[in-house]
C-alpha cells in the first residue's frame, strides 16, 4: 500500500512540475516596431546590442486594441518616462498581447540599445 501511495505522489509531483500546454500559448498577439533615426546615425558596430524588456504601465487596458498605441506607449516610456527606461535606443518593439478581459490587452515593451 505504500509504494503505491509513494508511486502516485510521484506521478503527481511530476505533473504538476511539467508546463501546461496553454502557458505556451500567446492570446491575441500584435507587435509594431520603429527606429529611432537619431540614434542609429551614429557609426560603430552593432552587432553588438543589448536588450531591455518591460510591460508599459497600466497594466491590462482598453487603449491598447492597436498595436501602433502599444508602440507610442513604448517610445513615450523610454525617452520621456521619469526615469527614462531606455534612455538612447536604436529600435523599439511593441508588443500587445491578450490574456486579459476581451478587449482588454497589455503591452510589452522591447528596446535595443
Amino acid at each position: 500500500m505504500q509504494t503505491k501511495a509513494l508511486f502516485a505522489t510521484l506521478f503527481i509531483t511530476l505533473a504538476m512540475a511539467l508546463p501546461s500546454p496553454a502557458a505556451e500559448v500567446k492570446l491575441d498577439a500584435a507587435e509594431s516596431k520603429a527606429k529611432n533615426i537619431a540614434a542609429s546615425a551614429k557609426d560603430g558596430d552593432v552587432s553588438i546590442m543589448a536588450q531591455k524588456t518591460w510591460q508599459a504601465a497600466g497594466g491590462c487596458e482598453t487603449k491598447y486594441s492597436s498595436s501602433q498605441t502599444c508602440l507610442a506607449q513604448c517610445i513615450y516610456e523610454a525617452d520621456y518616462f521619469s526615469p527614462p527606461k531606455c534612455r538612447g535606443w536604436d529600435y523599439m518593439t511593441g508588443v500587445r498581447t491578450g490574456g486579459c478581459v476581451i478587449g482588454w490587452y497589455t503591452c510589452q515593451c522591447v528596446c535595443e540599445y
